[in-house]
């Protein structure tokens, strides 16, 4: 039986929840810190992978007939710029924090992702602001954890 690419990377997915699942028990947290605290993220985000995981191999299973390229006409230059921006991302939050970057890389990432569809440049916007405060929020009042505010304004 020849497996599809998306039950195989389902396959994958459980086996790495497994691998972090076992890595998250290790983490030490502060004393201070009430639970959950930063732990949890962790935890969501192997849920929500195994959750994905399975959903994969579901449908890898169901349309076991239907076999696509792996990477459409471009996917892997497309893939490519998207990497390069979040390097990008990364060390612009180095230097300017958390709240000045985040937003201009979430609309760049929307227009980088948005693919044939049309995004409207204001709905872009107010998704970067929205999903920048929501981040921040969690990250902040959520998990207590302080956010990087950046070199150049410490």
């Amino acid at each position: 039986m020849k497996m599809r690419r998306d039950t195989v990377t389902g396959i994958a997915g459980l086996l790495g929840c497994a691998f972090f699942l076992s890595a998250a028990q290790s983490i030490k947290q502060p004393a201070k810190l009430l639970e959950p605290g930063p732990r949890l993220l962790p935890y969501v985000a192997i849920v929500l992978i195994a959750m994905s995981s399975i959903a994969l191999i579901i449908k890898g299973i169901k349309e076991r007939a239907k076999e696509k390229p792996y990477f459409p006409k471009g996917g892997a230059l497309k893939i490519t710029k998207s990497y390069l921006l979040l390097i990008v991302y990364a060390f612009a939050m180095t230097w300017l924090g958390f709240l000045m970057t985040t937003p201009f890389a979430a609309f760049a990432l929307i227009y980088d992702l948005k693919g044939v569809s049309k995004v409207k440049p204001v709905a872009a916007v107010i998704i970067s602001v929205l999903v920048t405060a929501g981040l921040y929020a969690m990250f902040v009042f959520g998990f207590q954890v302080k956010l990087p505010a950046g070199r150049l304004f410490e």
